[in-house]
């Protein structure tokens, strides 16, 4: 497929494609086409994307409104979840823990979450039997395959499966609203207008995504992360009134070198030229603007909010998860405790080698780190 010299002025060709490929064409309310012209215009004035670069990103956006033509079609049909009840949300800054947290407490029986292959093609969970002989389960295999491939590394720092829990960014980049997009380019416009934008739409598909995805177990409780929820915290306590939102913190020195790091990999994906400082200054500019909204919410909401650290994930993350149970007025139960403990053994954090990073690489000093995170790390005595 010829991909466009200039991705300004290609939005309907994008939505002709989608609509070919997918055989459907109701993309639901269309206030997400603001935010898609927005991010192709920023793609040609501030990315500085190699060919393979331009062909991922484009391909990319046209996968993300495949998923929405999918998840548009199913709700219409009213395959939906009555309701979610008593959802968990994890955040946090990025590489604070929330992975390991997220996917331990998916593992229960009485849980579910948001598979990656389900995030990218929204639809009733068939039972995991099915999976594997499943077109798009193989679709998104592949394409995780042919990552690992490419970028042997990165699995190091964030590792991804088609089966296993993933992240809400899946289905809030159907509506073009996602850090994700600037993480793998140097997208200025976009990344300015997401700051300000008003995120309800996205939110709203995003809920009733999810009740399609859960509809054939509804009983099972939602366990949801995303660092990209610090976005719009506000508009998700809205969206689910009955959430709570379990919050990890870790020493903003270790974590802006870590995050710079993964965003690093990431953007030399589609960016091989970007300069590791460039990253830094950026990931620590938009995740303390991103932390101060957050507080402001945080302050407002706080019987909203659990809070856990980094460094007790480290020491013993089910007895994390049994102080988040107490704090929700639940126990954690001898067998759940074993079934956790089993489950850290089959899947150790560092089986495909450690991750290291350094401050110092990235051009940053602690003390201008420290300085930025100041409110932060005496709010939560981090």
């Amino acid at each position: 497929m010829e991909i466009p010299t200039r991705f300004t002025g290609a939005i309907e060709k994008l939505h002709q494609l989608a609509v070919t490929a997918a055989g459907l064409e109701d993309f639901g309310d269309t206030s997400y086409r603001e935010a898609l012209q927005i991010l192709l215009e920023s793609y040609d004035s501030s990315a500085n994307l190699s060919e393979l670069g331009r062909y991922q990103a484009w391909f990319t956006l046209l996968n993300c409104l495949r998923g929405r033509l999918q998840a548009i079609a199913g709700i219409s049909a009213g395959h939906l979840q009555p309701s979610i009840d008593k959802p968990l949300f994890i955040v946090g800054l990025p590489r604070t823990g929330t992975t390991v947290l997220h996917r331990l407490l998916a593992s229960q029986p009485n849980h579910q979450a948001l598979e990656n292959w389900l995030g990218s093609f929204p639809q009733p969970r068939p039972p995991r039997s099915q999976w594997a002989g499943h077109e798009q389960f193989q679709e998104v295999s592949s394409a995780l395959a042919q990552l690992d491939e490419m970028h042997p590394e990165f699995k190091k720092i964030h590792e991804m499966s088609a089966g296993a829990a993933d992240e809400c960014r899946l289905l809030l980049m159907q509506s073009f609203v996602n850090v994700s997009f600037q993480s793998s380019a140097s997208i200025n416009e976009y990344e300015e207008w997401l700051y300000e934008a008003d995120l309800r739409p996205a939110y709203a598909l995003y809920r009733d995504s999810l009740r399609l995805i859960g509809s054939r177990e509804p009983q099972r409780r939602w366990i949801l992360k995303d660092p990209s929820h610090l976005w719009a915290m506000d508009v998700l306590l809205e969206t689910f009134p009955d959430a709570m939102v379990i919050q990890i913190h870790r020493d903003p020195v270790q974590l802006i070198a870590s995050v710079s790091s993964l965003v690093l990999s990431a953007r030399r994906m589609l960016d091989p030229e970007v300069e590791p400082e460039v990253v830094a200054r950026r990931e620590l500019r938009q995740w303390k603007k991103v932390w101060d909204k957050t507080l402001a919410v945080r302050k407002q909401h706080p019987q909203r909010f659990i809070d856990a650290y980094f460094s007790d994930l480290l020491k013993d993350p089910v007895a994390v998860v049994g102080d988040i149970y107490r704090q929700l007025g639940e126990s954690l139960d001898t067998r759940e405790d074993r079934r956790m403990r089993r489950w850290m053994r089959e899947h150790p954090p560092d089986k495909h080698g450690g991750h290291s990073y350094s401050v110092g690489e990235f051009g940053l000093s602690e003390r201008e780190i420290r300085a930025a995170f100041a409110e932060y790390c005496e709010f939560f005595g981090v």
